[in-house]
């Protein structure tokens, strides 16, 4: 467990991610405490690549065992602002996992191709 800071103060999540304020939500330690529940109640493993958690769009290529280091709100907090701290609207993720689910691989696993440039001596 991570040694984090003490909670100054009660703040309206709810209110506070319906004006925007999504960053200052993910840097709270309301945020870091419940993160911490939801990889511990799924043993810090990938559930995606474990075949226990279905989007309905992304399936994996093949079942594996990944350590899970990012957490993923099934219903978007900008969707539901009440769910944030929910514990049962959250699933435990690989990096490699959350990119799919929200649709960004395109940017992240492409091979880019090395540029041949002429010798000069």
């Amino acid at each position: 467990m991570k040694k984090r800071r003490t909670r100054r103060k009660y703040v309206n999540w709810e209110s506070e991610i319906a004006k925007g304020n999504t960053d200052k939500f993910y840097h709270s330690t309301d945020w870091d405490i419940v993160r911490e529940k939801v990889l511990e109640r799924d043993k810090n493993t990938c559930q995606f690549f474990l075949g226990k958690w279905d989007d309905g769009k992304h399936k994996p290529n093949k079942y594996k065992l990944v350590r899970a280091t990012m957490v993923h709100h099934i219903i978007s907090i900008k969707e539901r602002p009440d769910l944030a701290l929910d514990i049962n609207n959250m699933i435990s993720l690989s990096f490699e996992a959350h990119e799919i689910i929200e649709d960004r691989t395109r940017f992240y696993f492409i091979k880019k191709e090395k540029v041949l440039r002429k010798e000069r001596w």
